[in-house]
């Protein structure tokens, strides 16, 4: 009974605890979809585009050359061509490419909400 416990200091270091906690979070999440889409790195593989490439129209998101010729054969692949370009062109190969679209497109979903640039606003301040 001698040594009385300081339940506010321990209530007190926890909250700041967490609060470091929850802004190591919040830089995490702002500083990985920040930037969004550098036009100098593929999208798909993230390797250095050296050489500029000609993207075409329907491309959505920048790719080094041979990530933008597996895009167009799965594109091929959706509008019904029936013999796969390569032997890996299988299922598992398009609903890769399927789900990776999916998932970029939600990331810009995500980067145009509110809740996305209240984040920006409190990492940048």
């Amino acid at each position: 009974m001698a040594k009385v416990i300081e339940l506010n200091q321990r209530q007190d270091q926890q909250r700041r605890r967490q609060r470091a906690q929850a802004r190591r979070r919040a830089q995490a999440v702002a500083s990985a979809l920040a930037c969004g889409l550098c036009p100098r790195r593929c999208a798909h593989c993230g390797l250095a585009i050296e050489e500029p490439v000609t993207l075409p129209s329907e491309a959505p998101y920048p790719f080094c050359g041979p990530c933008l010729e597996e895009y167009q054969a799965f594109r091929r692949r959706q509008q019904g061509q029936e013999q796969p370009e390569a032997f890996w062109h299988n299922d598992a190969w398009a609903r890769s490419w399927s789900t990776w679209l999916e998932f970029m497109r939600s990331k810009e979903e995500f980067r145009q909400s509110a809740a996305f640039l209240r984040l920006m606003q409190e990492h940048i301040d």
